[in-house]
């Protein structure tokens, strides 16, 4: 009995630590994309678009590879803060690319950013919720990417 005893207690100090591991984790690495770009691209209609890519590490402006978050508004591009909107898929959209080239379009969303600069930075939040009741969301900064392309 004793030694069933010990065992139990041995295992829920087991799986306790477990659990505080793995909650310390998650509060100190809330984003599971923590490197964020922005800059100009184009819009399925070839208008000049600008679009958000998030990734789980640092990478060069423009060759962002998956798993990333790509966020592109489409009309009504932000000029400065506070702005805010709804990804609908008409003005803009959000995907979630888990492994290269196999990418979900988010079901809803919202795009807020608090600071904007153009050609510099900008910063704020998202939140991307996908057919799977699964949600992305995080605040983050975002590095300007200048890269050259012509749309249309």
């Amino acid at each position: 009995m004793k030694r069933t005893s010990n065992k139990l207690l041995l295992v829920s100090v087991f799986l306790v630590s477990v659990v505080t591991s793995a909650l310390d984790y998650e509060t100190s690495n809330p984003a599971h994309f923590p490197f964020a770009f922005v800059g100009h691209d184009c819009a399925a209609n070839d208008a000049v678009a600008l679009s958000f890519y998030f990734t789980p590490e640092k990478s060069d402006c423009g060759k962002h590879r998956a798993p990333l978050i790509m966020i592109s508004v489409m009309r009504n591009l932000p000029t400065s803060a506070p702005y805010s909107m709804r990804l609908d898929g008409n003005v803009a959209v959000g995907f979630r690319c888990l492994r290269q080239a196999v990418c979900e379009r988010a079901a809803s969303g919202t795009l807020r950013l608090g600071k904007f600069v153009e050609g510099k930075s900008a910063s704020g939040e998202y939140e991307l919720h996908f057919q799977d009741g699964s949600v992305e969301k995080a605040r983050f900064n975002a590095t300007w990417c200048h890269i050259k392309f012509l749309c249309g």
